[in-house]
C-alpha cells in the first residue's frame, strides 16, 4: 500500500531540513537533553557511492527502480558501528526499513514486522537493517535509539544522517518505506505506508523463492 503524493513528498522534505536545524541547534549530535544517552549518537555520517535511486512513484504507475541496483550505502549505528549496505558485495537478499520514531504508522508497522518473523516468515537468509530516519528532537518518542529498543526491533540498525542521505539514496518519500533487495543488488520491490503482516509475508516469500530453490 503506497502513501505518497507531492504533498507527503514536500512533508518529508521538510521534516529532513528541520531535524537539520534543530540537530544543528542542539550541537549537531542529537544527544542533548536530560532523557538521551550521551553515549549514543542519534545522527551519523552517511556516504553513498553509486547513483541514487528514483524517488518512488507518487501514485501507482510502474516502479523505475525496480531492477535497478542500489547504491552503497556506509554508515553506522547509533554507537558508531560501521553498517554498510553493500547487498551485491554480500550477495545476501536484504529488506531495508526506512522508520521515523515519530511516524505512527511506523509505530503500527514494526510490531507486524515481529509478528511475521514470530510466524517464521523472516528467514536467516533476508538480511534486515532498520534505518532510523527523520529523527527530530521535538518530536514523540525521541529519541530513536531507545525507541527502537522499547519497539522491540531485533535487527541490525543504522541512524541515519541529519539530512536523510540514506532515505534519499533510496529514493523514499514517506514512512516507513521498505526495499527488497535482492542478492545481486538489484532492487526486487519498493513499498511504503503500512502493509500489513500477510502481504510482508508474501513479499518476504518473493523475494527468496530464488534462494530456497537454488
Amino acid at each position: 500500500m503506497k502513501i505518497s503524493g507531492k504533498s507527503i513528498a514536500a512533508t518529508v522534505a521538510l521534516v529532513v531540513l528541520g531535524a537539520a536545524a534543530i540537530a544543528m541547534g542542539a550541537g549537531g549530535s542529537g544527544s542533548t537533553g536530560d532523557n538521551i544517552d550521551t553515549d549514543l549518537e542519534q545522527y551519523q555520517p552517511v556516504t553513498v557511492s553509486g547513483t541514487p535511486l528514483p524517488a518512488m512513484p507518487e501514485d501507482d504507475s510502474a516502479d523505475a527502480a525496480i531492477g535497478e541496483k542500489v547504491p552503497v550505502v556506509s554508515g553506522f549505528d547509533f554507537a558508531g558501528k560501521e553498517v554498510s549496505l553493500d547487498v551485491a558485495a554480500s550477495g545476501k537478499p536484504t529488506l531495508v526499513v526506512f522508520l521515523a520514531h515519530w511516524c505512527p504508522h511506523c509505530n503500527r508497522e514494526i510490531p507486524r514486522i515481529l509478528e511475521a518473523d514470530a510466524d517464521g516468515a523472516v528467514p536467516d537468509g533476508l538480511r534486515v537493517v532498520g534505518v532510523a530516519t527523520g529523527s527530530r528532537p521535538d518530536q514523540p518518542n525521541w529519541p530513536p535509539s531507545a525507541w527502537l529498543v522499547d519497539m522491540g526491533w531485533k535487527w541490525e540498525r543504522m541512524a541515519d544522517s541529519q539530512t536523510a542521505d540514506a532515505f534519499m539514496a533510496y529514493g523514499g518519500t514517506s514512512y516507513p518505506t521498505m526495499v527488497f533487495v535482492n542478492g545481486d543488488g538489484t532492487v526486487h520491490t519498493r513499498v511504503s505506508g503500512e502493509i500489513g503482516t500477510v502481504a510482508l509475508k508474501g513479499l518476504i516469500k518473493d523475494l527468496m523463492e530464488p534462494v530456497a530453490s537454488a
